[in-house]
């Protein structure tokens, strides 16, 4: 079982120090920056649509400067109120993109250990990664959310309801245990395709991508996203096809 996977979700609410590198991965906690201990990071929590502009919403510290940045796209940014929530209105997206959140004092800056990912504009999946972590969907709701691997483990998450959901793998049935953020996760020692059901829905993951750069595709019935992370490592997350009505 994967040691990177296991040893970050151990340290159970831990944040991770991983950041957004220059080459579109995301970096492990041995390569990452570190924030000014007076500047919390952003922490996203939704998103939404607004005819052709994304809402991103979240929570930072009271009044702090949020900032949204990618390559070759102007920065936005938005100044969090009293209580520390904010909205940061993007303007009309195209293709697939990736952002990284940072809250802004001065010269001085927290980076989130997200990296949020926008596909097709938003017109497919919008998610947030991090290295060893769960990924988050922001797109509407389904029973899973997502399914990634590094290459030797399956972590399989979606949001919490009023009891756990009955998972199984391949026809076996996998634990189930409670996450952050309202989710719930299980894991399997496994790369390969397989079928996962989660309360009856079936889902077929096509497997894991393998090591390579940073990548948008899509794969089988949903999207892959595939990122290096340090030091020698990559993750995976499938992200499944939302229905019509979900999103």
């Amino acid at each position: 079982m994967s040691i990177a996977i296991v040893a970050a979700l151990a340290a159970a609410g831990a944040t991770l120090s991983a950041c957004s590198r220059g080459d579109g991965g995301v970096a492990g906690p041995a390569g990452a920056e570190k924030a000014s201990p007076w500047v919390r990071p952003p922490l996203i929590d939704g998103v939404t649509r607004d005819g052709g502009v994304l809402i991103v919403r979240g929570a930072a510290d009271p009044d702090a400067r949020v900032v949204l940045r990618a390559p070759d796209v102007a920065a936005v940014a938005v100044n969090a109120d009293a209580a520390g929530r904010f909205e940061l209105r993007l303007p009309p997206l195209y293709g697939d993109l990736r952002l990284t959140p940072e809250v802004q004092v001065g010269e001085d800056a927290a980076v989130s250990p997200e990296t949020l990912v926008v596909i097709q504009g938003g017109a497919g999946p919008v998610a947030l990664i991090a290295a060893g972590q769960p990924t988050i969907r922001l797109d509407g709701r389904g029973v899973l959310d997502a399914v990634d691997s590094d290459g030797s483990t399956l972590m399989i998450s979606g949001p919490a309801g009023h009891k756990p959901p009955v998972v199984a793998m391949g026809g076996v049935a996998a634990n189930v245990a409670p996450s952050s953020r309202g989710r719930w996760r299980a894991m399997a020692g496994r790369a390969g395709s397989v079928e996962i059901v989660v309360d009856g829905q079936a889902f077929d993951y096509p497997g894991d991508a393998g090591q390579g750069g940073f990548s948008i595709a899509r794969a089988g019935q949903g999207w892959r996203i595939n990122w290096p992370v340090q030091p020698n490592g990559h993750q995976s997350a499938w992200l499944p096809d939302r229905p019509a009505a979900a999103r």
